[in-house]
C-alpha cells in the first residue's frame, strides 16, 4: 500500500494512506518500533551482498566466522551494545580459499574443498581425512574452523561429501588419509561506491529503524545516503532515521556524529566508526527515551575533546557529540539532536530533538500498520472500511486507542480524542483526511539548582 506525505488540497493519484506533518501549537504524528539497525561493513566472512541478522553472541561465530571480540566485527559489536538486532550488510565478496584433498587419477577429478564464502577467514579452515576406525573402507572427513570442529562426515567416496556451513566439496578421486589440508588463497577484496549503492538498493526492502553509514571522507556517497533517507521518509512514508559523520545535512531524519569514542580495549574510534554505536543506540531507544546523558558502555574518553565554546557551536550546527566527564571518567551523549538547523513554521526547534522525532515517526509508522491490519481484517470478513461516517468512526476509534496508550506510557501529554483527532472525507469521497494533534513529552535535559545561604 502506498503512503507518504501530502500537500493540503492536492489529491493523490495512487490509493493509500497519506499523512500531513505540521508544527503548530502541538506537534503532529509519528514514532517507530525500536531495535533494528542496518549497517554496511567490509568483513572477512559471511554471505556477501545481503543482510545478515545478528541478534545474539552466537551469531558472530555462526554467521560471521569470528568471535564477538574479533577486530573485524568491531563496528557490529559497537552497534549491538544498544540495538536488539544488527542487520549486517557485507559489502565485499572477496576470494574463496581452496585446498586439494586428493589428486586426480585416471578417469577422475581432484577432490577439492572450497570455502563457502570469500575472505581471509577461509584461510583458517582445515579439512582432515582419516580412515574410519570401525570400517576401514570408509573415511571420516572433518572440517575445522581454526581449532573448532564444525562438521564431520563419514563417507566411502568423495562424491558422498556434502557441503557444510564452512566448505563445499567437489571431485571424484579416491580419498586418502591426511593429517589436514588448510585452505589458502582467501582474500577480502576491496569496496567501492558501487557496493554502497548496492547496499542502499537492498536496504529499500529491509526492515530497520535506523541505518548507519560508517564512512569517513566521501561526501558524494554521504549526499546519496541522505537523499535515500529523504526519499524513504518523504515519498514512501517510511519514517526511518539515518546516522553518518561530519556531514551537515540539515535534516531531522539524519544525525551527524562529529567526534569519536576511545574504548577501554585501546581502540580510538573515528567519528565514522562511532556512527555504529550511535545508530545502534538510536534504533534501540524507544519513543519514551532520549539519548541525552546516556553513557557509552566501554568508552573511557572521546576524540577529539571539545571545550565549552566548541560544544556550544557544535550544538548550534546540529552536531551529535560525545562528552567526557572527568569526575566519574565516563563518556556520554552531550545532547540527542539531529542535523536540522533551518527552522520554519512547520518545523520548529522541537524537530531538532531525536526523541521528538522518534515519537512522531512512531505514530505514523504504527498507525499505518494498524490501519493496514484493520483493512485486512475487513477484507478477510468480506467487506471494506466504508468511505462514510462509519469508516471515520472505525479509524477514529483505532487512533484513539493508540494515542491513549502513548499518553498512558508517558510519550504524549494533553491528548483529547474529541478535539485532537479530526477525520473528513477527501474530495473524491474515496478516502479520508486524518489530522491528529500530538504533544510529545520531551526529556528533562536542563536542571537549575538555587542554593540559599541562611
Amino acid at each position: 500500500m502506498n503512503s507518504g506525505t501530502f500537500t493540503e488540497g492536492v489529491e493523490k493519484a495512487r490509493a493509500g494512506m497519506y499523512f500531513l506533518f505540521k508544527s503548530a501549537a502541538q506537534n503532529r504524528l509519528a514514532a517507530g518500533n525500536s531495535g533494528r539497525v542496518a549497517l554496511p561493513v567490509s568483513l572477512s566472512w559471511g554471505q556477501a551482498k545481503s543482510f545478515i541478522e545478528i541478534t545474539d553472541e552466537g551469531d558472530f561465530q555462526k554467521k560471521l566466522g569470528v568471535d564477538l571480540d574479533h577486530a573485524s566485527v568491531l563496528l557490529i559489536r559497537e552497534a549491538k551494545k544498544k540495538s536488539q538486532t544488527v542487520l549486517v550488510y557485507r559489502l565485499n565478496e572477496g576470494t574463496k580459499a581452496t585446498g586439494q584433498l586428493a589428486v586426480a587419477g585416471t578417469g577422475t577429478t581432484a577432490v577439492t574443498a572450497t570455502a563457502l564464502h570469500g575472505g581471509v577467514i577461509g584461510n583458517t579452515i582445515k579439512v582432515v581425512v582419516q580412515v574410519n576406525v570401525l570400517d576401514s573402507t570408509k573415511f571420516d572427513v572433518s572440517t575445522f574452523a581454526g581449532t573448532q570442529l564444525v562438521d564431520k562426515q563419514t563417507v566411502t567416496t568423495a562424491a558422498e561429501l556434502k557441503a557444510n556451513e564452512w566448505a563445499i566439496f567437489a571431485g571424484t578421486a579416491d580419498l586418502v588419509a591426511t593429517a589436514g589440508v588448510t585452505l589458502t588463497g582467501g582474500t577480502d577484496g576491496t569496496v567501492t561506491n558501487l557496493e554502497y549503492t548496492d547496499f542502499l538498493t537492498a536496504a529499500e526492502n529491509a526492515q530497520f529503524d535506523t541505518i548507519g553509514l560508517p564512512v569517513t571522507a566521501n561526501d558524494e556517497l554521504k549526499a546519496t545516503f541522505v537523499s535515500f533517507i529523504r526519499r524513504l521518509r518523504e515519498e514512501h512514508g517510511r519514517k526511518v532515521r539515518a546516522v553518518l559523520s561530519n556531514y551537515a545535512s540539515d535534516y531531522e531524519g539524519v544525525t551527524n556524529v562529529t567526534n569519536g569514542a576511545v574504548l577501554a580495549t585501546g581502540e580510538t574510534l573515528t567519528p565514522a566508526q562511532t556512527v555504529a554505536w550511535v545508530a545502534g543506540a538510536s534504533a534501540g531507544a524507544t519513543m519514551y527515551q532520549s539519548l541525552t546523558f546516556v553513557e557509552y558502555e566501554g568508552a573511557v574518553d572521546v576524540s577529539p575533546r571539545f571545550d565549552n565554546d566548541e560544544t556550544i557551536i557544535g550544538l548550534k550546527n546540529g552536531d551529535f557529540m560525545l562528552t567526557y566527564d572527568p569526575a566519574d571518567r565516563t563518556v556520554s551523549v552531550e545532547k540527542d539532536i539531529n542535523s536540522l538547523v533551518t527552522l520554519s513554521a512547520t518545523k520548529d526547534k522541537r524537530f531538532q530533538k531525536n526523541k521528538i522525532i522518534r515519537i512522531l515517526d512512531g505514530i505514523q509508522n504504527d498507525l499505518i500498520r494498524e490501519v493496514k491490519a484493520l483493512i485486512k481484517a475487513k477484507k478477510d470478513a468480506g467487506s471494506d472500511i466504508p468511505a462514510n461516517g462509519d469508516g471515520m468512526q472505525i479509524i477514529h476509534t483505532a487512533a484513539t486507542l493508540y494515542m491513549n496508550t502513548l499518553q498512558e506510557g508517558g510519550a504524549l501529554q494533553n491528548f483529547d480524542s474529541s478535539t485532537d483527532i479530526q477525520i473528513t472525507l477527501n474530495t473524491d469521497a474515496d478516502g479520508f483526511f486524518i489530522n491528529i494533534g500530538a504533544q510529545p513529552v520531551d526529556a528533562a535535559e536542563k536542571f537549575y539548582f538555587g542554593v540559599t545561604v541562611r
